[in-house]
């Protein structure tokens, strides 16, 4: 390659700037930067939704425990509610079952329970009318 002497007669003419190359620099830095940005909020989306995943999976588990915690409550009530269990509670506590000579009929017991059968039978509305 051969440099030419600064004597040459056009050493100081400099190139003109193109307004138009400017332009479409800046437009393909604009592009660029607009297809990164969509890049980073892609990322940024797909992150959230593993973060999502992972809390969601956090909450099945801690559902499957609490169902089974429930569960374990509830069967232990039940056996707590049971007949002979609360037999067993109430003989340790002093209770004695009744005898049948404790028992008294309230007056017009009987008669009482045929007229709330009956009034069942026609329906909630009438039961409260005639209660009245």
């Amino acid at each position: 390659m051969q440099r030419l002497p600064q004597q040459h007669r056009n050493y100081d003419v400099r190139r003109e700037r193109d307004p138009r190359a400017a332009r479409r620099q800046i437009l393909w830095l604009l592009c660029g930067l607009v297809l990164a940005a969509g890049f980073v909020v892609a990322a940024r989306q797909q992150v959230a939704a593993v973060q999502y995943g992972y809390k969601c999976e956090e909450l099945r588990r801690e559902r499957a425990s609490l169902l089974e915690e429930q569960q374990r409550l509830l069967l232990a009530l039940q056996e707590t509610n049971a007949p002979a269990h609360l037999e067993r509670a109430a003989r340790e506590i002093g209770l004695q079952p009744t005898r049948p000579s404790q028992i008294e009929a309230a007056p017009g017991g009987e008669q009482r329970a045929t007229q709330d059968l009956e009034l069942a039978s026609t329906g909630p509305a009438t039961v409260a009318r005639r209660r009245r």
